[in-house]
């Protein structure tokens, strides 16, 4: 499998590039931001690449970070969706507006990916909201904080709060909320929830 590719941009069009590494001409479809990130043509430039292989044909798909990659991966998993709607996805919404939308169940945002509607919506933040949430926890700075957020969640859950809320007031705690007591962390969550339904 390609992984990655390093070589001189020798075509840049609406939605793939064509790079050329050592003479050979390798052409990888990336979104409109990716696109936008790369060096100009006849310049050299890295790409890291998901190679998507089916019966008659292998595909490559190129990122400017891991996280694009991740993000592209993940959409991938949804019934449905196809690796030409997941890029176009990342053309309209970047990985922490994806996160955002899953994470509060806005399906409106996402119906803005072309090829999906209200039910890929939906299943989109049926299927990724844990895969989200784990990914958010996964990406504070310790043990320690993540196991606070856990005991957070649960705490708004028992209070009566939905998986939804809980999630979206997460997703809305900064890092430096992150780092206190989960007293203290509740009592800013319920602060939040108090005013968005004001």
């Amino acid at each position: 499998m390609i992984a990655k590719l390093r070589g001189i941009i020798d075509q840049i069009s609406e939605d793939y590039i064509i790079i050329d590494v050592s003479g050979v001409g390798y052409l990888v479809y990336c979104s409109s931001k990716v696109l936008n990130k790369l060096s100009n043509k006849g310049q050299t430039d890295e790409i890291l690449i998901q190679t998507i292989v089916r019966e008659d044909q292998i595909t490559l798909y190129g990122f400017k970070e891991e996280n694009e990659k991740y993000w592209f991966d993940l959409l991938l998993k949804v019934q449905g969706v196809g690796a030409k709607t997941a890029i176009k996805g990342l053309s309209i919404m970047t990985p922490e507006e994806l996160e955002m939308a899953i994470l509060s169940e806005d399906k409106t945002s996402l119906t803005r990916i072309p090829g999906i509607g209200n039910k890929g919506a939906l299943r989109i933040c049926s299927e990724l909201k844990d895969k989200t949430l784990n990914l958010s926890i996964q990406t504070t700075s310790s043990p320690k904080q993540n196991s606070n957020i856990q005991d957070l969640i649960s705490g708004l859950i028992g209070l009566g709060y939905g998986h939804q809320e809980a999630y979206e007031v997460v997703s809305k705690l900064s890092d430096e909320d992150k780092n206190k007591k989960v007293e203290e962390m509740l009592q800013i969550s319920l602060k939040i929830i108090s005013e968005k339904r004001k």
